[in-house]
């Protein structure tokens, strides 16, 4: 599980017999639980998430899923939940209380997940993510890359070798879509992001979980090269 349930279940019980209810945000590559007051008029039947709360996620981090509480009933959503799952795009995770029965929910709207994927090399890193995201978001190909292990260590220079095979070439101000190659305590290029506008970018580090994060002030020193495809 990529959250501590302890800390989520704690609070739903505490709000019991009302329905208690939260936000699971991913910030810097880490799962963080955030406790809601529900604001709801009839708290023991329904939730309302505080607005100013799904705001500040929303712009601070990565929201992974809006979860809540039915309390003495099934944690089976009701039609209310999935719809508005489907229309924020949100997963919804309902526990039922106090039994502790769990349904998670993945809204019909919401496309592969790029953001909160666990890092396994190889399969979900820096380099799958970038892939997925050109193929979903822009409609472009890239081929599956193997990477050799510590390939950074034996002085391979993968990014810089193969983006010019792959169609991409440097540029000097990157737009969104564009990859961010990075370099990082190493003596080749190591990382790649792609831009999303306003100084964030969305990566994969090594023991993180995929998100968005701003450039400054910590990443954009260790910025190698911008790079755009030839279709962008």
């Amino acid at each position: 599980m990529l959250y501590n349930e302890d800390e989520v279940l704690t609070h739903l019980l505490k709000k019991y017999p009302e329905e208690g209810c939260g936000i699971l945000q991913i910030k810097k590559g880490k799962m963080v639980w955030i406790p809601c007051e529900n604001e709801a008029e009839d708290p023991e039947e329904n939730f309302v998430l505080p607005s100013k709360e799904y705001l500040k996620a929303s712009i601070t981090g990565d929201i992974y899923a809006i979860v809540h509480s039915h309390p003495n009933a099934s944690a089976e959503l009701s039609e209310a939940d999935k719809k508005a799952s489907d229309f924020l795009g949100i997963p919804y995770i309902v526990y039922s209380i106090p039994e502790v029965e769990r349904v998670f929910y993945t809204p019909q709207t919401k496309k592969s997940d790029l953001v909160g994927r666990e890092y396994k090399f190889g399969e979900n890193d820096c380099y799958s993510l970038m892939r997925d995201y050109y193929q979903q978001e822009l409609g472009i190909y890239l081929p599956t890359q193997h990477f050799e292990d510590n390939w950074w260590d034996l002085d391979y220079n993968y990014f810089d070798d193969l983006f010019e095979k792959f169609g991409f070439r440097e540029v000097q101000v990157p737009k969104i879509g564009d990859a961010i190659i990075f370099q990082i305590y190493c003596h080749v290029p190591n990382h790649i992001g792609v831009y999303l506008g306003e100084d964030v970018f969305i990566h994969h580090a090594v023991n993180r979980l995929s998100c968005r994060e701003n450039l400054f002030p910590l990443w954009n020193k260790y910025i190698k090269r911008y790079i755009r495809h030839a279709k962008c």
